[in-house]
């Protein structure tokens, strides 16, 4: 993932941390843009609806086209 790339990824709060092997694998329903990447901290910045959202990097993937055509 690049600054600049759209990204789907999903909201912290929204995930059941009790099933941590699975958090890859974890819906990621919201789309956009992704502000910075720090790969040393592992977490992202993403700008959604005017709001930048910091959330971990596991939680977040580079949106492909099929996420565009929905």
């Amino acid at each position: 993932m690049k600054v600049g790339d759209m990204v789907r990824f999903a909201k912290p709060e929204e995930i059941d941390h009790r099933h941590s092997r699975q958090w890859a694998s974890a819906p990621k329903p919201y789309i956009g843009v992704l502000v910075k990447h720090d790969k040393l901290m592992g977490t992202v910045s993403v700008l959604y609806e005017g709001c930048i959202i910091k959330v971990r990097s596991v939680f977040a993937q580079k949106a492909g086209k099929k996420d565009f055509e929905n």
